[in-house]
């Protein structure tokens, strides 16, 4: 069978041929689709965004009214902290005076008596009613650092290079001073009497003698002062002269 083309004739020519139009459409229609899709894609990403920007910033705020609520807490551990460094500054700092005369006394001889002990943190250091009598203040200002000073009597001077040896056997003691060490002239009561503070009481055979102990100088504390709260005070005491031991017939050592 013939196939028989019924269309007119002017229409015959561009039969089969559609031309780039619909290409042209067809392109537009892509792009304006992928324009699309890339814009939700963005304002998705933008909404993601802000949320996660808003649980931020609202962890944020609860952790900062967290650490608010602790800061009180906070502050008062670093206060405690602080006073503690502070007390244990001040005690490295105080000189141990109670120490010093525990030992003093457990290094001294018993053939020993005093009439006088004062100890100062620092030379130049004068405390009412504490005056040694002695001469010991030259010695004591040879060295910034705390002191005690002797006066007393023993009864021999090679008791008294004794009682020196054994004095630098005491925990912190840097030097050990013999300002003098003397025997009586003369023989017979004393003038002064027990409260004269010679406590040879008139004898020639007991020497007096006085020494300085210089200990070890404590921790400075900034801002401290000689004497001050830093600096560990000062201890003073005077002994009543005691009765030298019967005198042998031996005569003086």
């Amino acid at each position: 069978m013939r196939a028989v083309n019924l269309l007119p004739g002017d229409h015959r020519r561009g039969s089969g041929r559609t031309g780039p139009a619909p290409y042209v459409v067809l392109g537009v229609l892509a792009a304006m689709v992928v324009a699309v899709g890339a814009y939700v894609m963005a304002s998705n990403q933008v909404t993601s965004n802000r949320a996660e920007l808003a649980e931020t910033e609202q962890e944020t705020r609860s952790l900062e009214q967290q650490a608010a609520a602790f800061k009180p807490y906070q502050q008062f551990a670093e206060l405690s902290e602080a006073r503690l460094k502070t007390v244990a500054q001040l005690a490295d700092s105080r000189f141990d005076w109670e120490r010093v005369m525990r030992e003093l006394a457990r290094a001294m001889p018993e053939d020993v008596w005093l009439t006088s002990l004062v100890g100062t943190v620092a030379p130049g250091v004068n405390m009412e009613g504490a005056g040694s009598g002695g001469t010991t203040s030259s010695v004591r200002s040879a060295l910034q650092a705390p002191a005690v000073e002797l006066i007393g009597c023993t009864e021999s001077q090679s008791a008294v290079s004794r009682v020196m040896a054994r004095l630098r056997t005491i925990n912190g003691v840097q030097r050990v001073s013999l300002s003098s060490s003397e025997k009586s002239e003369t023989t017979g009561a004393s003038t002064g009497g027990a409260n004269s503070g010679d406590c040879r009481n008139g004898s020639s055979r007991f020497p007096q003698f006085q020494i300085v102990v210089f200990f070890d100088a404590p921790k400075a504390v900034p801002g401290a002062t000689a004497g001050g709260p830093g600096a560990g005070g000062q201890a003073a005491a005077t002994a009543p002269a005691a009765a030298p031991a019967p005198v042998s017939s031996g005569g003086a050592k």
